[in-house]
């Protein structure tokens, strides 16, 4: 028997017939299991029917792609099989829900024909043929079936004990199948050692995870896809700390609402995706111009307009960065990873709080919705900054019957009083104001005033605001996001399998944008080429802003709702090489 150490499983059909949970309790199982897992959701944007599958990538390995290929589909319907037949490795097993059984070769895989949902009604539940074709998946791995059982005993505990015996069933009917039709073609998938301290968790999860941990206890927002997890997330755990949500009646009322409790205090956010962040533009303004801190989050999904609304895109990084009547001062992180998302989030209220400035955090849907294996989360590393706050003590010692709220200081960040400060009040206003915060249209504070705003950010740095791998190359591909997963690995085979001296560069400041730290990595003669989920590029074009790149620019991009393959970017990346000459040759 042949014993593998990685596995790409993805299980399609029609959409309210369970195929994510399906998808989740394998997943979970091979979490359990010892395996690193990543996944990616395809779903159309409608309730019920349509095409949707769940993609698992399981590896002995940390990865943050969820691979190329399928080495076992569950077709739980004929559509699955014209859509993701491009995907299958040779030799892959398709398990097809049918009217009657069959067992051939086709094009360079097995396709096993077996009537589940019959099968599943003569076990007394019709909708237990999900489970059967799980069993069979683990049969066809040789996975214990003791590992099943534990999972579905913890899933279904409250269901009590005759939903337990019905699933364990299902699943011991597909062990069965495979044992009776499919012996010849299962393989061993190795155990691993099992760890206690990984987690799985989703990128809207993190980010939700880390606004908690730094004293966020404030959310309005309005349910958009991708970003309603984290909401939702934050409905079920901000009420235990005295924290408040609230799922308001439209997006402006999402901005407006946090701008309101951060002023009062409370450290706020609100989160959405591009159609809200439209909206949310003006807001975001005021919320600028009288320098009150808060935190927008913006899942990306593709645009325009409605666009397509359940699939992947970057194509919001313009309107995060330039979005505005007039101009103001931003920050613009993006979490190259779901880890950093938790860590990002976090940093982004102290930068708020800091700078008392609007602060975007910046996810994209695969990021977003799809879970991974991440390393333990370290709380310690979460430290609370709430930048100039004053107390009433400290603000009495100005003297002032009204407050300067908008003081002209030396790093252009003013003191700041929260109401109920006896000493500290004060005006603020979205009209152009005066350090007291009284409306004014006099030229010289105008000119004294912006330059204040705008120069204040300056010096804001995330801790990580890039990451680095390989920084000497002659190549340099560059990304934000999700992309980071696919040009680590495109990375590793163009130096393993082409001896291309090839590294990756993963922005997640990218307004203010650290120009002196990235200096060493992009000057010089290497070749930029950036990887972007967008039509015109907009990562290259900020970066040609900056950086005297465009003779030795190019940007891959992809904008048709879907994610890069590794495959794709490796291919174009060795096409681009050879377009300007940097072969393996060129090294020898």
């Amino acid at each position: 028997m042949e014993t593998i150490t990685a596995l790409e499983w993805k299980v399609g059909g029609q959409q309210g017939e369970g195929i994510d949970s399906t998808g989740e309790i394998f997943t979970r199982t091979l979490f359990r299991y010892g395996y690193y897992v990543t996944t990616y959701k395809q779903f159309m944007s409608r309730i019920k029917g349509g095409h949707t599958n769940y993609k698992l990538r399981a590896t002995p390995y940390r990865t943050q792609h969820a691979g190329d290929f399928v080495d076992i589909l569950l077709a739980l319907d004929e559509e699955t099989i014209a859509v993701n037949k491009h995907e299958l490795r040779p030799g892959a097993i398709v398990i097809q829900e049918g009217k009657e059984e069959r067992i051939r070769e086709e094009d360079g895989y097995l396709l096993a024909v077996f009537p589940l949902k019959a099968i599943a009604t003569e076990l007394g539940n019709p909708l237990a043929k999900n489970m059967i074709a799980l069993g069979m998946s683990g049969a066809l791995i040789s996975l214990p079936v003791e590992e099943f059982y534990a999972f579905i005993e913890q899933q279904f505990a409250k269901k009590g004990e005759a939903v337990i015996a019905s699933n364990k069933a299902a699943v011991d009917k597909g062990y069965a199948i495979v044992e009776q039709h499919l012996a010849a073609y299962v393989k061993r998938l190795k155990p691993l050692p099992r760890s206690e301290d990984r987690l799985y968790i989703s990128g809207n999860e993190a980010t939700a995870f880390g606004s908690f941990m730094a004293g966020c206890r404030f959310l309005s927002a309005y349910p958009i896809t991708p970003a309603s997890e984290i909401m939702e997330w934050m409905a079920a755990h901000l009420p235990a700390v005295g924290g408040t949500i609230m799922q308001v009646e439209d997006e402006i009322a999402g901005i407006t609402f946090a701008v309101g409790a951060s002023y009062a205090g409370a450290r706020a956010m609100t989160s959405t995706s591009g159609p809200g962040m439209s909206l949310k533009t003006e807001a975001l303004g005021m919320a600028a111009m009288s320098e009150t801190p808060i935190v927008i989050v913006d899942s990306q999904r593709a645009g325009p307009s409605t666009g397509l609304p359940t699939k992947h895109e970057q194509s919001d990084l313009n309107h995060m960065l330039f979005a505005t009547h007039g101009e103001i001062p931003r920050i613009v992180v993006y979490p190259s990873s779901i880890e950093d998302a938790f860590y990002v989030a976090a940093e982004a209220f102290n930068l708020a709080e800091t700078y008392q400035c609007p602060v975007i955090i910046a996810l994209d849907l695969a990021l977003s919705m799809n879970r991974t294996t991440i390393p333990p989360i370290d709380a310690k590393r979460v430290k609370i900054e709430r930048g100039k706050i004053v107390t009433p003590e400290e603000a009495k010692k100005y003297g002032e019957f009204v407050f300067k709220r908008y003081r002209f200081t030396e790093d252009g960040i003013s003191p700041r009083a929260i109401p109920g400060n006896p000493y500290g009040v004060h005006t603020a206003s979205s009209n152009e104001h005066g350090e007291n915060g009284y409306i004014t249209e006099d030229p010289v504070i105008r000119t004294q005033i912006m330059q204040k705003r705008m120069g204040k950010i300056r010096t804001a740095r995330l801790r990580n605001p890039f990451y680095v791998q390989n920084g000497d190359a002659d190549v340099l591909l560059v990304g934000v996001g999700s992309v980071r997963g696919v040009i680590e690995e495109v990375v590793r085979r163009l130096q393993d399998e082409d001896g291309v001296r090839v590294g990756g560069l993963f922005i997640q400041q990218l307004h203010p944008l650290p120009v002196e730290e990235l200096k060493p990595f992009i000057d010089g003669k290497r070749m930029i080429v950036s990887v972007e989920n967008n039509y015109s590029g907009q990562l290259l074009n900020w970066l040609r802003q900056h950086f005297p790149i465009h003779d030795r620019s190019t940007a891959i991009t992809q904008y048709d709702g879907n994610p890069f393959r590794v495959t794709r970017v490796y291919e174009e990346v060795k096409e681009v090489l050879r377009r300007v000459g940097r072969t393996q040759e060129t090294h020898a």
